[in-house]
């Protein structure tokens, strides 16, 4: 039989694995983990509840008196790497990535159903938090309901737990995403011609980097107008031109999007004038206001 002190250390290391798992089993609560942080967790816990399993296998720790505090941990662990809620962020990443590859190739469809079932799957998976405190419960049994048709749904478009190719024939999509397809299309179509101008009542494309105004691109029909606006005020002549010297070769395009109020604002770089109007048109945050494109300098 062991003595009591070694039965105290091996207690000791059981603790030391449950509350180093306890902050590695709340990563798959949190809905944005992202691929890496999902992957490393699943990688993780398997290995620390062995090892917890090899310590409780030895004579009196599992019958000591602090055992079970320390398998509340174990437990907790365990249950959130069999939840359903972890195969959700695997599907909400899966989408992301397809998502990510679809924005590439112009599959608007794809794009659009994509990010539909990571926003869903993330939503379910912040849904599903107990914190009785703020006034979470849980899923209730329709979130159980939602959560099934959701992976089935995914399942249909080669989206599971596991990388799986799409599938051979495309599933049929909601006529409301078909229609969001189709504006998609209709915008990149738009921004073929370049930079929307930034006067307010103006909607034509292909704008020129202008002198005097940051961050104004103006259509040539614009600029005399911009002039006559600036004239009224004191300015010389002709103080608005074009300056092509403005976009060296290789020019990045930053696309900064800002909210009036509440959080939101970024920046997304783009390689080319048409791809930063389409971002600024269709990557906007919720309650975005207006967007900014800005010239930086090529890449080294």
């Amino acid at each position: 039989m062991p003595t009591a002190a070694e039965t105290d250390r091996q207690i000791r290391r059981l603790y030391n694995i449950a509350y180093r798992i306890d902050p590695i089993g709340r990563m798959l609560t949190n809905p944005h983990a992202d691929t890496a942080t999902v992957t490393y967790a699943m990688a993780r816990i398997p290995k620390a509840l062995s090892a917890a399993n090899r310590l409780l296998a030895l004579p009196g720790v599992a019958e000591h008196p602090e055992t079970p505090y320390a398998r509340s941990f174990l437990n907790t662990a365990q249950r959130q790497l069999n939840a359903p809620t972890t195969r959700l962020l695997l599907i909400a990443n899966h989408a992301r990535q397809a998502a990510a590859h679809a924005d590439a190739t112009d599959d608007d469809l794809q794009v659009i159903v994509f990010r539909n079932i990571e926003h869903r799957c993330r939503n379910l998976t912040a849904t599903a938090r107990v914190e009785p405190a703020l006034g979470r419960r849980g899923w209730t049994r329709n979130d159980h309901v939602a959560s099934d048709r959701l992976q089935h749904w995914a399942a249909q478009w080669g989206l599971t737990t596991d990388p799986t190719p799409p599938p051979a024939a495309t599933p049929q999509a909601p006529a409301e995403m078909v229609r969001q397809a189709a504006a998609r299309a209709a915008i990149r179509n738009r921004c073929a011609a370049g930079i929307r101008c930034t006067e307010p009542d103006c909607q034509t494309y292909g704008a020129l980097k202008v002198t005097t105004l940051p961050g104004a691109w103006l259509c040539p029909a614009c600029i005399p107008k911009a002039n006559a606006r600036l004239a009224a005020h004191g300015c010389a002549p002709d103080t608005i031109r074009p300056d092509p010297g403005a976009i060296p070769d290789g020019a990045r395009y930053i696309v900064s999007m800002h909210n009036v109020i509440g959080p939101g604002t970024r920046s997304i770089d783009c390689d080319t004038p048409q791809r930063a109007q389409f971002i600024a048109e269709t990557e906007r945050p919720f309650n975005n206001t207006f967007y900014n494109i800005w010239i930086a300098l090529p890449r080294r």
